[in-house]
């Protein structure tokens, strides 16, 4: 792992690319990704950290600087993020771009799924279409779908029958 890791870190930090109101600069000596988001003249910051045992260990996450969310919203994507990289195996890239239309979706006011806890599903990317009838929450099919394997056929958040 010696040798190989050096290589895969250069190969993921290369594939990284900027997008519409993202930038993303990936600084190879330091094996850090920083991420800016940048709204008006507030800017949202993030910065993924690739230990020096990649990908045996997992990447740290976390916010330099953030506006207009709150803590919680703020933990729902990190965590939504480091998911997404540890069981998906999904790039730092594609992770990036998962946060970025989360971030995105928030703004245009679209609600997350009270399941997973994000707007943008990580395996279909989908948006959460699947309404309540009764507390018209919102839910990505394939988080019902599981939901519903397990045997229960009530919604996740008021209980009443679906």
């Amino acid at each position: 792992s010696v040798k190989e890791t050096p290589q895969l870190i250069e190969l993921e930090l290369e594939s990284i690319t900027s997008r519409g109101d993202l930038e993303v600069v990936a600084l190879q000596n330091k094996r850090e990704v920083v991420t800016r988001y940048r709204k008006d003249d507030s800017t949202l910051e993030l910065i993924i950290k690739l230990p020096g045992s990649f990908p045996l260990r997992p990447v740290e996450v976390e916010y330099t600087s953030k506006f207009g969310f709150g803590e919680a919203v703020l933990r729902k994507w990190l965590l939504s993020m480091r998911a997404f990289l540890r069981n998906q195996d999904g790039t730092i890239d594609d992770a990036i771009y998962l946060w970025y239309q989360n971030v995105e979706k928030q703004f245009e006011g679209v609600e997350e799924c009270p399941i997973c806890y994000s707007i943008i599903q990580t395996t279909d990317h989908t948006l959460p279409k699947l309404r309540c009838r009764t507390c018209n929450n919102k839910f990505h099919s394939s988080c019902m779908y599981k939901w519903f394997s397990q045997g229960k056929a009530t919604c996740p958040m008021c209980r009443t029958l679906w």
